[in-house]
């Protein structure tokens, strides 16, 4: 009866611990090193916005810890792929598509959407798509939806490091239009710049509508565990969009 009562304690004991081990793990999350607000963004190395938000209250309620790894655009994908961290934040399956194959990555459930478009000078608003010749885009970053254009070369394709990069240049007319996410672009020229109409978003022209989740290869499970706080939260993120205004 003794050996019973012991063996019935050590596995308790085991069961706790084994579940304070999970609830207190800490994850690695790779997010793009750029200035994207509302969405994300890091000061001097540290990262906020509105995925940060998300994610630290999602761990307050599992006990776990994200720690968010800002990283360049290009690098950022291949450390998903290859296992140098635990998930990836913004992620969407067609993104950099040709990379993941045979790759067995794990998407939550929307977060958001990024609503991805041109950028053109005022002058130049709704001088239509086939007058389209030239984009510049952060490196990184792909325009899929004029990929078609790219190959057969009616659009030449600039990449440059940042979107201040991008403004920059379609501004000074070195590039006819600049593909960006146009919340962020709306933002950054409204908060940053002071010029809030510097640039316009050009409707006429073909817009991207990327739904944007968490991804990872190493933890399908806590995917699971986050898509059930995206259901339980979603007055509490719905609240949180309003406060930086996300649309």
């Amino acid at each position: 009866m003794q050996a019973c009562t012991k063996s019935i304690v050590i596995t308790s004991l085991l069961m706790l611990f084994s579940s304070a081990a999970i609830s207190g793990q800490s994850f690695t999350v790779g997010t793009e090193n750029l200035e994207y607000l509302p969405f994300g963004t890091s000061v001097d190395g540290k990262a906020m916005g509105f995925f940060k938000d998300v994610l630290d209250e999602f761990g307050k309620t599992k006990g776990y810890t994200f720690t968010l790894s800002p990283t360049p655009v290009k690098r950022l994908m291949n450390n998903l792929i290859t296992d140098k961290i635990d998930f990836k934040i913004p992620d969407n399956p067609v993104w950099a598509s040709s990379l993941k194959i045979g790759k067995n990555i794990t998407y939550s459930s929307p977060l958001t959407v990024y609503l991805d478009g041109v950028l053109v000078e005022p002058k130049n608003k709704g001088a239509g798509y086939e007058k389209l010749s030239n984009l510049v885009t952060v490196r990184g970053f792909t325009p899929f939806i004029f990929l078609d254009d790219i190959a057969k070369g009616s659009i030449k394709l600039q990449e440059t490091s940042d979107l201040a990069a991008v403004i920059k240049m379609v501004s000074a007319g070195r590039a006819q239009g600049g593909f960006a996410n146009i919340t962020v672009a709306q933002r950054y020229m409204k908060d940053t710049l002071k010029k809030p109409n510097l640039l316009v978003y050009d409707d006429s022209i073909p817009t991207a509508k990327s739904d944007i989740s968490l991804s990872t290869i190493k933890h399908p499970k806590v995917i699971e565990e986050f898509n059930a706080f995206l259901q339980s939260h979603a007055q509490w993120i719905n609240d949180l969009k309003k406060e930086q205004n996300i649309p």
